[in-house]
């Protein structure tokens, strides 16, 4: 999956909201079709999501749409999502109240299904599974590796969510504050990165006007390995867009180690010292991953890429 730095719930029965979801300047909105919308509502949001869908991605915005949990999980209402929702256009599933590996490989073989029988191309809609039942927490290296359309995770740990609920911790603040949370995002973070996902994200934050807050939350999380973060309110979008956008130093750096490096290894050499540092072939991956996730947000930054070349780095 590309990354994202901002990735904005829209409630799928808001019509006008969802019309005008690409007006927030988050870089992927989900259509909400779940815990936003009442039981009642679920039909008219499912058409309200398909309807604009397309439309929102001919105007250049990511979408993906949080469904109503696994198949056969809520009253059947999962089932017509999936029917109503897949298209080109979509380019994730995010998947709720996920427990077991099986609730993927099940979700994995109904989007197979459709995909074949729409001429929709196989393993063209990602996934985005959501961290938020005891059961997942405990299995989020197998979750990953369950279907490769995952394409990353959601991993937040705040007051008053299912996360909250299912481990029955005291929340005691944001960020670094609250270490009632931590062990929770590392463990996930690293069974996400074992299992190859490359941008994991954090959140969400629900204390909307506590800006303060969510920045903190947002800030730990980047520092933590996060590269995202979900939000629930567009004031939150321009907070994720700055925090989770790369340094402009760190990005030049990591420009000018990986051209050090290829250089290097032209020469048959695998170390070389660049800016006081003592950097191998090993750093190469690491300074491709800082490059790749720069690269998708080139029109924020004030970094010159054109002496890199992106072929020769993506190749190694």
């Amino acid at each position: 999956m590309e990354p994202a730095r901002s990735v904005l719930f829209i409630p799928g029965n808001r019509e006008s909201w969802v019309a005008n979801a690409h007006e927030n300047d988050a870089d992927v909105i989900i259509l909400d079709l779940e815990d936003s919308v009442p039981p009642d509502e679920k039909e008219a949001a499912r058409k309200t999501v398909a309807k604009y869908l397309p439309k929102l991605h001919a105007k250049g915005q990511r979408v993906h749409v949080r469904v109503n949990a696994h198949p056969n999980a809520s009253k059947g209402f999962a089932e017509h999502d999936f029917e109503a929702i897949a298209c080109e256009q979509l380019e994730a599933v995010t998947v709720p109240k996920v427990q077991e590996p099986n609730d993927i490989e099940r979700l994995d073989t109904v989007l197979t299904h459709i995909e074949r029988r729409e001429g929709l191309p196989v393993g063209g809609i990602e996934l985005t599974v959501s961290i938020e039942t005891a059961q997942a927490m405990r299995q989020v290296y197998d979750l990953c590796e369950a279907a490769d359309r995952v394409g990353t995770i959601g991993c937040g740990a705040v007051k008053g969510t299912d996360t909250n609920r299912a481990l029955g911790f005291e929340w005691t603040g944001p960020g670094r504050e609250g270490l009632e949370t931590l062990h929770l995002r590392e463990q996930a973070l690293m069974d996400a990165r074992a299992a190859e996902i490359e941008f994991p994200l954090a959140g969400t934050y629900i204390d909307v006007d506590d800006i303060e807050g969510l920045r903190k939350d947002m800030q730990f999380s980047q520092e933590m390995g996060y590269t995202g973060y979900l939000v629930i309110h567009p004031s939150h979008v321009e907070h994720a867009n700055e925090i989770f956008l790369p340094d402009t130093e760190t990005i030049e750096y990591w420009v000018g180690a990986m051209e050090t490096l290829l250089e290097a290894e032209n020469e048959g050499k695998s170390a070389v010292r660049y800016e006081g540092d003592m950097i191998d072939i090993a750093n190469i991956e690491t300074a491709r991953r800082y490059i790749e996730y720069a690269e998708a947000f080139a029109d924020d930054l004030n970094v010159e890429f054109s002496s890199v070349d992106f072929s020769e780095i993506r190749s190694h």
